[in-house]
This record gives structure tokens, C-alpha cells and sequence, in this order.
């Protein structure tokens, strides 16, 4: 999750003629803080208070500015006082929320963010907070709702690199986290600005101006809500006439079933056909698969109502806790090394180009990275490096080939793969897509190997993405 900054507040006004020193410390204050000058910005703001003690707003800056200097406590305690003068003070519930969601006392943050928009319903820095914390809380109805009241009110939000290098337009489609790629973890925020605009439809997108980019990157993923998102973005590509990555209508060949008939027929690539089906079939038993066989729900990720169906009487309590309406079957495939463990290999395409992310091991077969056992285990963490080291030693030539048929039959520069090694040496492919995530927020003690190797794929993608803007 990423804490919403807390913007500095310019409106401060003196309550009286006699306190213009404090209004001064407060405009000096801010000027010093743009600047690049913080320590000097919080003498200014302390100055000011000596002045004027009773301001809220100048608590506020206060506690930004000590925030920004890594003064978190002394930044708290500055929203404290803001908040004991005015409690509907909305710029310190939204700094008491960043502070606390850094901390992951995520319960305490969205009380701070619920404040926020009892005062400011529209408030669009709290709602995407809320929408964020509904989401690790597992409420994902009531995220979207947050989701949506902050874009009713602003599509674009642009993130602007101090030493800017490039300019990246990133299209998204409202919803989960799932539903785009996490172009904000793949970019260098120092060097890369992002202007990251939400597609809602053609109304609000007429009225947008849009800023000077350099490429567009369309992040959009796929799922069945995706459609309409993708052909606006479709459009916005026409219109701008901007080089651009990842073509809207390629991203819906990453859908499972679709996935399966695209890929049919690269040599060494095995991926176990999958189907659709109705709520109704499934409880009727008409089963294009024989047990055993994996189900999932449409639209599902990260695992969530994946189960693996060993006989028929299981589906019954399957159901019970599936309540969605369509599912996925595909026959399950065992894919077990000779030591008895599953591993399954994340790998990003970049241009074409396979890059290896991260290998999960479990003794289970249902594999997600956060699930698998890497923590408890050296053994693992070693094996997951050598890979990361040694990508084409682990995956060789013929599995090297098989990556790249399959990177240029979906045709996406970007794009993500879950696969595995089945037990006659070919490339078994789980999943293929865009959004899945790649970043490097692990532990640097336990994984100090992915924090040398990752930062490969973002350095990759920083070359295809200047590589296409010269093309312009």
C-alpha cells in the first residue's frame, strides 16, 4: 500500500492584524521547503507559532515538513497539536493516516481516513486510502465504492520526477489492485515521471487535459470488466499518436481460456487446457474434466477459492464457499520435481526478452509466493538465487526458445508469466499477465539477492521505454 501524501497548506491567514509575522514564517516556510531546505522550512513554521500558537494550518505544514525530514514522532505530535485546536482538521487525519499506514497500523489509518471524509466526503486523498485499506481488510465491494468516489472527482494524478528524464501517460482501468500493472514499482520516481489517468468514459475523457507526455503505456489488464476500459484507451492512443506499449486489444489474449488456443502448438510449451463454466453445470456435474481437476472462480487471483477437486462429493462444500457465479476447470497437472517439492517460476517479458523475477518451493501444490515457506527455509532462498544468477543455467535453450515464442505470440511488450518445469523438461505455463506485480519491497536480510538481481527488469524496461520515445 502507498501512503497518499498530504499537501502543504498555502491558505493559512492570520486571525488579526498583529499576527502578519505569523502569516510571514508560514509563506517562508513553504518557500523554503520548495527549495530543498527543509530544516530551515521547520524553523520558519516553528517561528510562526511562536507567533501564533492557535494555527491550525500552520501545525500542519509543520508536521509535513518534519515528516518529509524523517522526523516521523516529532511529525506526529505536530498533527496532534493541529488536531487539538480544530479536530475536523482534514490535513491532519490525512497525515495521521500516511503516518500510520507506514507504520502498517492499518486499523488505526482508516480510523484517521474516516474522519477525513465524515468532514470532506469528496475528499479524494482520503478515499483512495479507504479504498486501499478495504482492499488488505478483504472488503473489496466497499474499496471499489471509495475507488469510484475519488475518480468521480479526478482522473488524472501525476507523480513528477525531480530529474525528470522521461514522461510516461499510464492508462488504468478503475477496480482491484489486480486490475492493472503496478507501473508506479517498475520506474525510478527520480528520473520518470507519471501521469497515471483512470478511464471512466468517453464523457470524462473529452473534458481532460492531458499532459506532455512521451510514450503511453497502456497497463490495463485483463478481465471481464475490462473491455470497455481497453477501448478507450484504444482511443486515447489514436488520439495522441504517442509510441506506446502493451496495445489494448493484445492484452485480451492473456485471458485463461483464450491463453490456452494462442499458445497451442509452440514446441516445448505445455499449457493444460481450461474451460468456462456456469454456477449450474458445475453443481449438475457436467464436467468437461475428469477428477482430479482445478477450479477457480472468473476473475479470481492470488489463489483465493482455488481449490483442487479430488472427487465429485467435494464440489457440494466447494460451493458452499464459491459464491460466484462462473468458474474456471482445468485438469490438474502434477507437477512435482524429483524431490517431492513444487516450484513455480515467475518470469517478465521485457520486449520481448524473459527476465526471471522469483521462484516459489512448497511442498504444496497450490504455490503463491506469500504462501510458500522461503522464510523458514535457506535452502529455498539459495535455490531461488542461483536462479535469479543464473536464469539460462535453470531454464535452458530449449525452454529459453519456448519463453520467447511464447513472449512473441501474446505480443505484449510487458506482461508477466507463472510457470513451472513439468516432469518431461518442458515449459509449463499457469498464467500469462500484465498486472502481476514486480517490485522489490522484501525483507534486504532474507532477500538481499533479489534487490541485486530485479532491478534488471526495471532497467530493461527503462531502455525499451526511451528506445521507443526516441522512435517518435
Amino acid at each position: 500500500m502507498h501512503p497518499r501524501s498530504v499537501p502543504i497548506d498555502p491558505s493559512y491567514r492570520p486571525t488579526s492584524p498583529s499576527l502578519t509575522a505569523a502569516a510571514e514564517a508560514n509563506r517562508r516556510g513553504i518557500a523554503l521547503r520548495a527549495a530543498g531546505r527543509p530544516d530551515d522550512a521547520i524553523a520558519a513554521f516553528r517561528d510562526g507559532l511562536a507567533n501564533e500558537a492557535g494555527a491550525a494550518e500552520l501545525h500542519g505544514n509543520l508536521a509535513i515538513t518534519l515528516d518529509e525530514a524523517g522526523q516521523r514522532d516529532a511529525a506526529r505530535d505536530a498533527y496532534a497539536a493541529a488536531l487539538q485546536i480544530d479536530p475536523a482538521f482534514v490535513p491532519a487525519h490525512l497525515g495521521l493516516g500516511s503516518l500510520d499506514v507506514r507504520a502498517a497500523q492499518y486499523e488505526r489509518a482508516e480510523a484517521h481516513y474516516r474522519r477525513a471524509v465524515a468532514v470532506d466526503p469528496d475528499n479524494v486523498t482520503a478515499n483512495l486510502a479507504l479504498y486501499e485499506l478495504a482492499q488488505i481488510a478483504g472488503r473489496n465491494d466497499e474499496a471499489l465504492a471509495f475507488q469510484l468516489c475519488a475518480l468521480r472527482r479526478q482522473q488524472l494524478f501525476s507523480q513528477v520526477a525531480p530529474r525528470e528524464r522521461r514522461r510516461i501517460l499510464v492508462l488504468m482501468a478503475p477496480g482491484s489492485w489486480q486490475a492493472n500493472t503496478p507501473v508506479n514499482f517498475l520506474v525510478d520516481p527520480e528520473t520518470t515521471t507519471l501521469h497515471t489517468l483512470y478511464l471512466l468514459g468517453k464523457d470524462e475523457l473529452e473534458e481532460l487535459a492531458l499532459p506532455p507526455c512521451d510514450l503511453i503505456f497502456n497497463a490495463i489488464g485483463e478481465s471481464d470488466e475490462a473491455p470497455p476500459a481497453l477501448e478507450l484507451a484504444s482511443t486515447v492512443i489514436a488520439r495522441l499518436g504517442l509510441p506506446y506499449l502493451n496495445a489494448p486489444q493484445r492484452v485480451l489474449v492473456t485471458n485463461r481460456v483464450a491463453l490456452v488456443d494462442a499458445l497451442e502448438g509452440i514446441d516445448g510449451c505445455v499449457v493444460p487446457p481450461i474451460a468456462r463454466i456456469s454456477r449450474e453445470t458445475v453443481a449438475a456435474r457436467l464436467l468437461p474434466v475428469d477428477v482430479p481437476f482445478i477450479i477457480r472462480p472468473v476473475d479470481s487471483h492470488a489463489g483465493h477459492d482455488l481449490a483442487r477437486i479430488d472427487a465429485l462429493g467435494e464440489l457440494d462444500a466447494y460451493l458452499e464457499r464459491a459464491a460466484q457465479g462462473e468458474f474456471y476447470v482445468s485438469p490438474f497437472v502434477d507437477y512435482r520435481s524429483s524431490d517431492g517439492f513444487y516450484r513455480k517460476y515467475r518470469i517478465i517479458c521485457v520486449g520481448g526478452e524473459p527476465f526471471a523475477y522469483h521462484l516459489a518451493i512448497s511442498p504444496n501444490w497450490m504455490i503463491h509466493y506469500y504462501n510458500a515457506p522461503m522464510r523458514e527455509h535457506a535452502w529455498m532462498r539459495a535455490e531461488e538465487e542461483r536462479y535469479l544468477a543464473d536464469f539460462h543455467g535453470v531454464f535452458g535453450e530449449a525452454l529459453q526458445r519456448a519463453l520467447r515464442d511464447v513472449a512473441s505470440t501474446i505480443g505484449l511488450e510487458y506482461f508477466g508469466i507463472d510457470c513451472s518445469i513439468d516432469q518431461d523438461g518442458r515449459l509449463l505455463i499457469f498464467e500469462a499477465d500484465p498486472a502481476m506485480i514486480v517490485h522489490v519491497n522484501d525483507d534486504p536480510e532474507l532477500f538481499g539477492y533479489k534487490h541485486r538481481y530485479v532491478p534488471r527488469i526495471f532497467a530493461a524496461l527503462e531502455r525499451l521505454i526511451d528506445s521507443y520515445a526516441r522512435s517518435n
